[in-house]
């Protein structure tokens, strides 16, 4: 009985949430229009945190974090994360502890009011039928981290649902570089249970977000950056289990 109540009233509260908040979505697009300011990153960030945590609280999620990064919450950073499930945007938003956007499938952005405020957010929606598109969104991510603005990558392009992780994407690390920012691999635990692949009631539960220290790539060697994607993926692997 406690998760039909839970997922009715996830969707009930999320949903009257998202109208509620039509009239601060509408401010902060005419803002963006005008030019990004400080005014609306604070606007959009305080928004899509409270999102995030929300849909936490809502679904029963219980979240735990270790940071171990070393790196200021102010700086930019390649955050490069495992792919568990479909909590772990609101995860990530939520409990990263800095304002974040995410590279993104494109689907994402169809969600009703949900896509326009990651839109508004600088998250970039890939193309990956496109390979022109893609380049072009590779180099507004990287001008993106480059402005301040930390950014997300899941380099398995597709959620592991808890199974083995599949591997990391060679060369979806190099953002890092280009950018002149640190990789913070990032490890979520147990997040694809908050919302089991084929369930239709949210079971509630304990997940974990792990922040490693971070790598700076400017100070690495030739063959060390060839194989960077392996390494951070060994990282973020190692930590799967809790």
């Amino acid at each position: 009985m406690v998760p039909l109540l839970r997922t009715l009233t996830f969707f009930l509260v999320f949903w009257l949430h998202q109208l509620a908040i039509i009239p601060r979505l509408l401010l902060c697009s005419r803002q963006a229009k005008q030019g990004s300011n400080n005014d609306l990153w604070t606007r959009v960030n305080r928004t899509t945190r409270f999102w995030g945590k929300l849909t936490c609280d809502l679904g029963g999620a219980r979240i735990t974090v270790e940071d171990h990064s070393g790196v200021p919450q102010d700086q930019a950073v390649l955050l490069v994360s495992n792919h568990q499930g479909d909590f772990d945007i609101p995860v990530l938003l939520a409990y990263s502890g800095r304002r974040i956007a995410f590279v993104a499938k494109k689907e994402l952005e169809k969600i009703p009011l949900v896509g326009k405020w990651m839109a508004l957010m600088g998250c970039i929606f890939l193309d990956r039928e496109d390979r022109r598109k893609q380049v072009q969104q590779i180099r507004q991510t990287v001008d993106q981290l480059k402005e301040g603005l930390s950014m997300v990558i899941f380099p398995e392009g597709t959620r592991s649902r808890g199974g083995e992780m599949k591997p990391f994407a060679a060369g979806s690390l190099n953002i890092a570089e280009k950018a002149g920012v640190p990789i913070l691999p990032v490890t979520l635990v147990d997040t694809f249970a908050l919302f089991p692949k084929g369930a239709k009631l949210f079971p509630g539960g304990q997940a974990k977000v792990i922040l490693h220290p971070a790598i700076d790539p400017s100070t690495l060697d030739k063959e060390a950056k060839s194989v960077l994607h392996e390494t951070v993926r060994e990282i973020v692997s190692s930590r799967v289990e809790g």
